[in-house]
């Protein structure tokens, strides 16, 4: 299902704090992601947060925008990522970062995040296969 629910999203403090610290780094500028497994509060395979830095756009409103599209982004492309999650199985917390200097259009989000899917992909069957 292409849904961004309330529980896929990512709000607790200390699961971000451990996903920057613990965590695995995926880059695919100007977006990069932090992801680590958690035990997530709801039965999902991802849940997911998006940040985009003050220093780089002043305004809120550019702020919010890009974070608007990356969100639809991975909206439509989480199903991929997930459609082999079974229920019981390893949860991801993961953090999405946008450090570009641009406004992305958004296909280019969605080019994007379909390269962080990979990567992440990649990266979390390197880190369930070597635990």
């Amino acid at each position: 299902m292409h849904t961004l629910s309330k529980r896929e999203r990512l709000k607790s403090k200390s699961l971000m704090d451990l996903a920057f610290t613990e965590g695995i780094k995926i880059k695919a500028f100007p977006v990069f992601a932090r992801a680590t497994p958690a035990e997530l509060s709801h039965d999902v395979p991802f849940q997911v947060a998006f940040s985009v830095g003050k220093r780089r756009f002043r305004r809120a409103v550019d702020r919010n925008r890009i974070k608007r599209l990356l969100r639809e982004a991975w909206r439509l492309e989480k199903s991929e990522l997930a459609k082999n999650w079974k229920p019981g199985s390893t949860q991801w917390a993961v953090v999405f970062i946008f450090v570009g200097k641009d406004i992305p259009s958004f296909s280019d989000c969605q080019l994007l995040l379909r390269r962080l899917s990979i990567k992440l992909a990649q990266a979390m069957n390197e880190r369930e296969g070597g635990v």
